[in-house]
């Protein structure tokens, strides 16, 4: 220990030395690696996995159910009927299943205040144990059948009623009368892959939870994506809704084992064959059974700008890397006596090296806390630029423990070939030098 407490002495010394090129060095690396945090730090939330320990078994199924025939374009619609939905949960092979949609509302307590502009989830039971939605007070409808009953965000409850175990409570929902039967605790699943199309798993997580059946009967209609392949009115949801081709309906269903899987894709297409030798569907099938992971590259969701900006920032660190690399040779070149004198006196290869080490631990030390002050000014601009983004922008500890490891390494890669020739270069043609 106390000679590494030397060698660090000596690294203090030498800075002191040369202080403009040291201090260039660290300015260098810590604008390429502060660039490069503030991208990675959005490629990679917007690139984790929500759900690990369960996202290879949620699946969302589609089925080319449509009353046409087809001719050119037969994509699969992005969305389903809740007649198609029916059909899909008439199978016992999916261990838990749930179908959803958004919708927009206002909420308060009394007629007589200024209601709350609030984003609904119209959903069923399911949904909550398929994507580990905490549950704080309170408990998730029993099933699936329409009940005038809401579920709060904590944040939700807080704003209404200044706390959040708000259980039975009474609420006006559009001038519609609801009960409270639980409270979220803090929840926000990012990106939000549940409902990824429209690129809508760049967004934050509903204030309100309503069961399927009553958004139906209250006429809610989908403010993210609805279509109608014939002449159902949009605006009788409760009747012709749900017999009807409007198709507004995500419906995912949680698949435990390879087994399922294909049992499920199996009841998909015997289901299509049915439909089609009734007459009612002449479209050519088109199933698709697409996993969590692969939601939002199927719906081409994909942030093609971050993509871009990961691109661009990894180049400009290499850049970074090679100028600091030159500057740090220079450094050496200025000091290149010293090496030799420490080398004719006996300091071996290993000594050499340790005491380029204590270098990289300083300069990495500098250039951590100048890149981590660039990087959060990065942040802070792109989320100007891109607000979408906006939700993307925390550092967790994985991320900032991967972003340390790559602070040090460059630290270490700047300093290799002055530690290289130092330790191993002519000692003759060195004190000639």
């Amino acid at each position: 220990m106390e000679q590494f407490i030397y060698y660090l002495k000596v690294s203090l010394i030498s800075i002191r030395r040369a202080p403009l090129p040291y201090a260039l060095t660290i300015f260098i690396l810590s604008v390429g690696l502060g660039v490069f945090f503030a991208n990675a730090t959005f490629y990679y939330q917007l690139n984790s996995d929500p759900l690990p320990e369960k996202s290879d078994k949620l699946f969302f199924p589609m089925l080319n159910l449509v009353p046409y025939e087809c001719s050119t374009d037969c994509r699969t619609p992005r969305v389903l009927s809740y007649s198609n939905v029916e059909k899909l949960s008439q199978t016992d092979i999916p261990s838990q299943a749930a179908a959803m949609y958004s919708a927009d509302g206002y909420l308060r307590q009394r007629a007589d205040q200024t209601p709350l502009p609030v984003s609904i989830r119209i959903t069923q039971r399911d949904f909550f144990a398929m994507f580990d939605v905490p549950v704080l007070h309170g408990s998730i409808w029993p099933d699936n059948s329409a009940r005038p009953e809401v579920i709060l965000t904590k944040a939700t409850a807080q704003k209404l009623f200044g706390k959040s175990d708000v259980v039975g409570e009474k609420l006006l929902l559009d001038d519609r009368n609801v009960t409270v039967s639980a409270v979220l605790d803090d929840w926000q699943m990012l990106p939000r892959l549940y409902d990824a199309n429209n690129r809508n798993h760049l967004s934050e997580a509903d204030d309100i939870y309503l069961p399927l059946e009553t958004g139906y009967d209250m006429n809610y209609l989908s403010n993210s994506q609805s279509q109608t392949f014939d002449d159902t009115d949009y605006r009788q949801l409760s009747t012709q809704g749900r017999t009807g081709a409007l198709h507004q309906l995500q419906y995912w269903v949680k698949l435990d084992t390879p087994a399922q899987q294909q049992a499920y894709r199996q009841f998909m297409t015997n289901l299509v064959q049915d439909e089609k030798a009734a007459g009612r569907h002449p479209s050519p099938p088109n199933n698709q059974l697409v996993a969590m992971r692969d939601i939002v590259s199927y719906f081409g969701g994909d942030s093609s700008d971050i993509k871009a900006f990961a691109l661009v920032t990894l180049l400009f660190l290499l850049v970074c890397l090679f100028n600091a690399s030159h500057l740090s040779l220079n450094r050496y070149l200025s000091n290149q006596y010293e090496f030799s004198l420490r080398r004719a006196l006996g300091a071996s290869r290993s000594q050499l090296q340790l005491q380029m080490l204590a270098d990289v631990l300083i300069m990495a030390l500098f250039t951590i806390t100048g890149a981590l002050l660039t990087g959060y000014g990065g942040i802070k601009l792109m989320n100007n630029l891109l607000p979408a983004n906006r939700l993307f922008s925390d550092w967790d500890l994985t991320l900032l423990l991967g972003l340390l490891t790559v602070a040090v390494i460059c630290s270490y890669l700047v300093t290799l070939y002055p530690s290289l020739r130092a330790s191993f270069g002519s000692l003759n043609q060195q004190l000639k030098e």
